[in-house]
């Protein structure tokens, strides 16, 4: 559950802005990082083999199908962030066959014990089975007192999978509550895995596959533009374009021509960002990212300078890579 050492410096991190209220607290911000016991999950009966890590950009405009039929990887990432979502969600995956993304409800005075309600997560992933690949995600948080002490050690807060059908994926153990002041808290502990999706893997209830934080607030460091090797999806969350700034993924394609080339996935308007890691010269159609942290990986040099060239008339939009530089520190 270690960090790759030379990936240590590409963790994700959301700058996302505080939501209080001034009778009861609802959480609407923040991020779940899950870091997976790699020989636990591999090694569980049902042997899984192989895997698919999808965070909320990638799988934001994927249906289930096309979750499932994202490329296999061999290696569970060390760390798996989901990201909050708040009171409304205004991009896909709304109305795409099968998703069901769940707004954030969860109000609390004081002690997040007494909460109500669901915290949303954006975020998908397959367990790749003997019996079949299972797709899960649009995760929902929760408390629930009644939970403590049971069969898998609860602490009452669990995970519930509700992309497809309602499944109670894990129970959080072990769990350490840090109230952070009046409007915000984090949780830190391990992940166990819930009765019906233990179940569906032919597993023990309770077995520990990991271990997971969550804090209502996230760091104020941005994201930084990555390439992920297991998904092939590169991320740039702040790209200006003229006097607009949007936030944008997209996936690794080989042309007919055997060009390496980047077709747009998901594109937004974004808020004015506390910094830019990509500028698109409208004029010439050039793409210039100063710096892409490489993710996944086995090289030595895990960030690229790296331009792009906007390819006339493609659609959906696409850039031929042109230029990649490794960046030495």
């Amino acid at each position: 559950m270690k960090m790759k050492s030379q990936f240590s410096s590409a963790a994700l991190l959301l700058g996302l802005a505080l939501t209080t209220n001034a009778s009861a607290t609802t959480v609407t911000t923040g991020e779940f990082v899950l870091d997976f016991d790699e020989a636990t999950l591999l090694g569980l009966s049902s042997v899984v083999s192989n895997t698919v890590w999808l965070d909320s950009i990638a799988s934001a405009n994927k249906t289930g199908a096309e979750v499932r039929d994202t490329p296999l990887s061999d290696n569970i990432p060390d760390s798996f962030n989901f990201k909050v979502f708040g009171a409304t969600i205004a991009t896909p995956p709304v109305g795409l066959a099968e998703r069901a993304p769940q707004i954030s409800t969860f109000e609390y005075e004081g002690d997040p014990a007494t909460g109500t309600g669901i915290i949303g997560l954006a975020g998908m992933h397959v367990i790749n089975t003997i019996v079949g690949g299972i797709s899960i995600g649009d995760y929902g948080l929760h408390y629930d007192a009644s939970r403590i002490g049971n069969a898998a050690n609860g602490s009452g807060w669990y995970i519930t999978n509700y992309h497809a059908f309602q499944l109670q994926s894990y129970d959080l153990t072990n769990v350490e509550v840090t109230v952070i002041d009046e409007d915000n808290f984090s949780l830190a502990g391990d992940v166990a895995l819930a009765s019906e999706l233990a179940s569906m893997l032919g597993a023990t209830e309770g077995t520990d596959v990991g271990d997971f934080t969550f804090t209502t607030i996230a760091s104020e460091s941005p994201e930084p533009a990555s390439y992920s090797f297991n998904s092939e999806i590169l991320t740039l969350p702040a790209i200006q374009v003229g006097n607009q700034t949007y936030a944008a993924s997209f996936r690794a394609v080989i042309l007919d021509s055997g060009q390496y080339s980047f077709e747009l996935k998901n594109i937004e308007l974004t808020a004015e960002p506390n910094n830019v890691d990509a500028v698109l010269d409208t004029d010439t159609g050039l793409l210039r990212i100063p710096q892409v942290v490489l993710v996944g990986g086995n090289g030595e040099n895990n960030k690229l300078y790296v331009e792009m060239q906007l390819i006339p008339g493609h659609f959906p939009s696409a850039f031929i890579l042109t230029v990649t530089e490794a960046i030495t520190e």
